[in-house]
């Protein structure tokens, strides 16, 4: 499916991306993984709901308050050894673009 929502696209990448960086988990820590790729795909689902809903703007803040939710959870994964600082900075450079394109959509 070709999207012409640019941010979905980009958040569909991203989620290929991390589905790849958190393959290592350990058991005792899956809710975390489970967490974060929730909050990615809940994240898509607000950006496609804030595209055709008229109450956009919510849904937009709430795009914003799931990628703050992952980098908190990004960040206990770091804190905790299961990334590296490099897979670490590199999601988070993702997650930044993410949140300048949705910042810029709710200025529109």
């Amino acid at each position: 499916m070709n999207d012409k929502l640019l941010i979905a696209t980009r958040i569909k990448k991203t989620i290929e991306y991390i589905n790849k960086s958190l393959n290592n988990y350990p058991h005792r820590y899956i809710e975390l993984k489970q967490h974060i790729i929730s909050d990615m795909f809940t994240l898509l689902e607000y950006c496609y709901t804030a595209n055709v809903n008229i109450d956009s703007n919510k849904y937009k803040s709430l795009c914003i308050v799931k990628i703050k939710m992952i980098d908190y959870y990004l960040k206990l994964s770091y804190k905790n050894e299961l990334i590296s600082i490099k897979k670490y900075e590199s999601i988070c450079k993702h997650l930044i673009e993410i949140t300048k394109m949705i910042y810029s959509w709710r200025e529109v």
